[in-house]
């Protein structure tokens, strides 16, 4: 009973900080060189981030094809904006998570028969099928090349007024508030008991199958619900930038959002949302500088190099090792002096 009290105050004592992070940022942000628009760059692919750190750093998949499932969302709900078939954000938000979700399943249930490699090489080329289909057959319902500009800012429809999001603070608390409902919606699962065989997963998955989990079963609902986080972070862009480009579904979207979770700290939940903002904010402050615009991906890659060599968990798990190991002496002497 008291490992239960103590599980469910630290994760409200987690939603708190939370919560006031999401309120504080975009004021921060000014302070240290960045604005609010960077700001909820960063809460778009800190949530993209979430759906990736469930199924790499909870149930150990390496998949390079997230991209496809980003980019469906954000068509899916660009299109319907864009085109009035839905009668406000919400609905074509849902929609386009919907859609990513089901384009999950598909590619789930067949590149999870695979393992390891083989099964990070077919999701790269279910990647590429997505993209070759949004910038071809698809194309008039995507834009192809040219993308599909002209999206709705966020707007809700009460029937005596309209709440309206199109102002760039506006926006962020629309996109804040989605963050902060998926981040304790993620935390819910990986404390539940399917959570906990995710880790079981994880840890060796043949003595998970052969104490009776249906391990595929198990991993394609995982890939299913990191699909949706990537499908409503994708429609939430389009929302933000008012455009979606195909770069949505290329497999540099895909590289960078593992990069981002890597150098956070996969596992953590915090961490694709800490790697976002380090990811973003160098490449905005690399960019601004002139001298450097022919090597700032140059630098990048270096600091990117140093941070997973210097923090072999992420940052966040690093922080997190060296905090337990600072509290296990502390118990040691409090042990020491009781005696």
């Amino acid at each position: 009973m008291i490992a239960v009290r103590s599980r469910g105050s630290r994760a409200l004592v987690a939603l708190g900080l939370m919560a006031v992070f999401l309120v504080a940022f975009p004021f921060v942000m000014p302070l240290i060189g960045g604005d609010v628009s960077l700001a909820t760059r960063v809460l778009v692919l800190g949530l993209f981030g979430l759906g990736v750190d469930l199924i790499f750093g909870f149930t150990g998949l390496l998949s390079f094809g997230q991209a496809a499932f980003f980019g469906t969302g954000a068509v899916v709900t660009a299109y319907l904006l864009r085109e009035h078939l839905v009668p406000n954000t919400l609905v074509g938000l849902a929609l386009g998570t919907v859609a990513a979700a089901i384009a999950g399943i598909v590619v789930g249930s067949q590149s999870l028969r695979q393992v390891g490699v083989y099964f990070a090489m077919l999701t790269i080329a279910f990647s590429q099928l997505f993209f070759f289909l949004e910038n071809a057959p698809l194309k008039a319902f995507t834009g192809g090349e040219s993308g599909l500009p002209n999206v709705p800012r966020a707007a809700i429809p009460l029937g005596f007024t309209t709440l309206d999001f199109s102002s760039a603070l506006g926006t962020y608390a629309f996109i804040a508030i989605f963050f902060f409902l998926s981040y304790m919606l993620m935390r819910r699962i990986i404390a539940s008991p399917y959570g906990a065989v995710l880790g079981a997963i994880l840890e060796n998955p043949e003595r998970a199958a052969a104490v009776g989990h249906d391990v595929l079963r198990y991993k394609l609902i995982a890939f299913t619900i990191a699909a949706a986080y990537a499908g409503l972070a994708g429609g939430l862009l389009g929302v933000f930038q008012g455009f979606v480009g195909p770069d949505a579904f290329s497999i540099d979207q895909s590289g960078q959002i593992i990069v981002m979770t890597v150098i956070g700290g996969a596992g953590t939940l915090v961490g694709p949302l800490v790697g976002a903002f380090i990811w973003l904010f160098l490449q905005s402050s690399l960019q601004s500088v002139d001298a450097l615009a022919g090597v700032w991906k140059l630098i990048l890659g270096i600091v990117f190099v140093l941070l997973i060599t210097g923090f072999r968990r992420g940052v966040v798990g690093g922080i997190i090792t060296f905090l337990r190991r600072r509290k296990k002496p502390l118990e040691a002497d409090i042990a020491t002096d009781a005696a």
